[in-house]
């Protein structure tokens, strides 16, 4: 199978991924470079401004040498500053009261050579610039209102590093959303065909997956593989439909030759023992076609009250089992609507049935639960009990527990078949246990395929 990288599902989650990181990554890498509280490199203006403030205040201490220098700290020079702080040469700050941020800001801009400012809320500050007085070595920082504010949301940000996580998390969830949507989507998609075949409907269509990607490849080879099933059941099925009817043939004359002996030779043992297993075979293929049939003919489900059906097959056993001198025993029935086969729910229930009057020695119990999701049908009978390792395989075709019990009740081995079959269709399942020491079958319809 051709590979193209460029669409294959692994490329897209791995680009979606490394987009993802990439797109985190920057966001955390540029978010604090925006934050305007970091010290900055001062622009040709704000140097120039530094300058003609130091030539002011020079000027202004030569004409006073005696001044002392906390004269600034009440009046600062004209011009756009609105505060002056001074820290000595060992950096101890001269004025009375500082806010916290410009002590942080004097600690952090210290050098004379490349002078910094840092933008707060409402004020900015630059410095130092270097004073000489009375033989002294003087460090000067201004500050002056914000013309615009800084970045307050990415300053709360970086103040918050929870909500910083959350903004990063609200930012990588729509790429998440996409990526998850655009790779489960036809996943969910293929899992309602898979489900559809599993209830037993092989003629399903298939969506239309327009992704060129590794999915649509299995989507593909999804559809071929059950062509391929659907191909094998079909050809088996007619198989066996051509098999039941050529053997029909033989099995005519095969009773006219019988009937024409009994006409010559007159009755025998022989002949009666040929007699009862031709009955057998003609038994053995209608049920073989009836199987082949229900497989191969579309069947259409219809919402029908299932309360009807189950009374309908109650009155035919309770009848059939007064006439074998048995006691079949079923619950009221409230008023229940399903969505079934109608004609595969019926024979699968009254096989079932049907089985537990002739083994049973007295009594047959029928025990129905109901639930949103599915209705359970108990149908228990006190003959004798099937061994634990033949519970399972009694569903199988022409299984027999043994051959004496088959020839007194004249089966031939498919009715559990063709009701597993029935049950598979609709979605549901069929099991036996010994309970009590009674067999019980187990007939589960969901209400809701």
């Amino acid at each position: 199978m051709r590979w193209n990288s460029f669409n294959s599902l692994f490329t897209k989650i791995f680009v979606g991924f490394w987009l993802l990181i990439l797109l985190l990554a920057t966001v955390l890498v540029l978010l604090p470079k925006l934050d305007g509280r970091q010290l900055q490199d001062l622009s040709s203006s704000d140097l120039a401004l530094l300058q003609r403030q130091q030539q002011h205040i020079q000027a202004f201490l030569a004409k006073r040498p005696l001044q002392q220098i906390n004269v600034f700290f009440k009046m600062p020079p004209h011009n756009r500053f609105k505060k002056i702080y001074v820290t000595d040469s060992s950096g101890q700050l001269l004025n009375n009261h500082a806010p916290k941020n410009v002590r942080q800001f004097i600690l952090d801009s210290s050098s004379i050579d490349t002078p910094k400012k840092r933008i707060f809320k409402h004020n900015t500050f630059f410095g130092p610039i270097l004073i000489q007085h009375k033989q002294q070595d003087f460090l000067f920082y201004f500050s002056h209102p914000n013309d615009k504010e800084s970045l307050q949301f990415v300053e709360w940000l970086i103040d918050n590093p929870l909500l910083l996580l959350l903004t990063a998390l609200l930012i990588s969830t729509p790429l998440c959303a996409y990526l998850s949507w655009h790779v489960t989507q036809p996943l969910r998609q293929l899992q309602n065909v898979a489900n559809k075949v599993a209830l037993g409907d092989i003629k399903t269509d298939f969506p239309i997956i327009k992704n060129s990607d590794e999915i649509n490849q299995l989507a593909k080879s999804m559809q071929k593989m059950l062509l391929s099933v659907q191909d094998m059941l079909n050809n088996q099925q007619r198989l066996l439909s051509d098999i039941s009817h050529e053997l029909r043939s033989p099995l005519t004359r095969l009773n006219l030759a019988l009937a024409i002996s009994r006409k010559h030779l007159g009755d025998s043992k022989e002949l009666q023992r040929i007699s009862i297993e031709a009955e057998r075979i003609e038994l053995m293929i209608a049920e073989m076609l009836n199987l082949s049939r229900m497989q191969l003919n579309p069947h259409i489900k219809e919402e029908v009250a299932f309360n009807e059906l189950l009374e309908e097959i109650f009155l035919d056993a309770q009848f059939e089992a007064k006439e074998n001198g048995k006691i079949f025993i079923s619950p009221e029935i409230e008023e229940i609507y399903i969505n079934i086969y109608p004609e595969l729910a019926y024979r699968a229930i009254e096989n079932v049935i049907r089985n537990a009057i002739k083994y049973a020695k007295i009594n047959i119990v029928v025990e129905i639960t109901v639930t949103t999701t599915y209705i359970l049908l108990s149908i228990k009978n006190d003959g004798p009990l099937i061994p634990e390792n033949a519970l399972q395989d009694i569903f199988r075709p022409f299984y027999r527990l043994n051959d004496a019990r088959d020839r007194e009740s004249g089966g031939v081995g498919l009715g559990l078949s063709i009701t597993e079959n029935a049950m598979s269709m609709h979605g549901g399942k069929i099991w036996a246990e010994n309970i009590d020491k009674q067999v019980c079958m187990h007939l589960q319809f969901p209400r809701f395929p």
